[in-house]
């Protein structure tokens, strides 16, 4: 247990600093103000004012969705494939999640179509 909140302590101060340092060294970069992430908000509001409902539709809906079936589209031909190796080499249970194959899909396309 000691070990585990070590590690993620430090994982996360790590995290924290870094983030400090980018934040720091793009507001110099940019010469923004102090205010930086506020700024940026308030132009994103500007952008969409009096239609909140699209921020609300890009942010809590699009992107999300846009991340989720891009992550899984890669498991996905890695689960159909079998390549690329380097992912399909970590799986838990080996010989047991062997690439699906044509046949098992096209099969299970026709079932679900009935």
């Amino acid at each position: 247990m000691r070990r585990t909140a070590f590690i993620l302590g430090s994982g996360l101060l790590s995290f924290v600093a870094f983030w400090n340092s980018v934040t720091w060294h793009l507001q110099r970069f940019w010469g923004a103000s102090g205010y930086f992430w506020q700024a940026q908000w308030e132009r994103l509001l500007t952008t969409f004012e009096g239609k909140e409902w699209i921020l609300f539709f890009i942010g809590a809906i699009q992107v999300p969705c846009l991340f989720f079936w891009s992550f899984n589209g890669l498991l996905l031909v890695v689960d159909i494939t079998g390549k690329p190796n380097f992912i399909s080499r970590y799986r838990i249970q080996v010989g047991k999640n062997e690439p699906a194959g044509e046949t098992w899909l096209c099969n299970g396309m026709e079932v679900n179509k009935e």
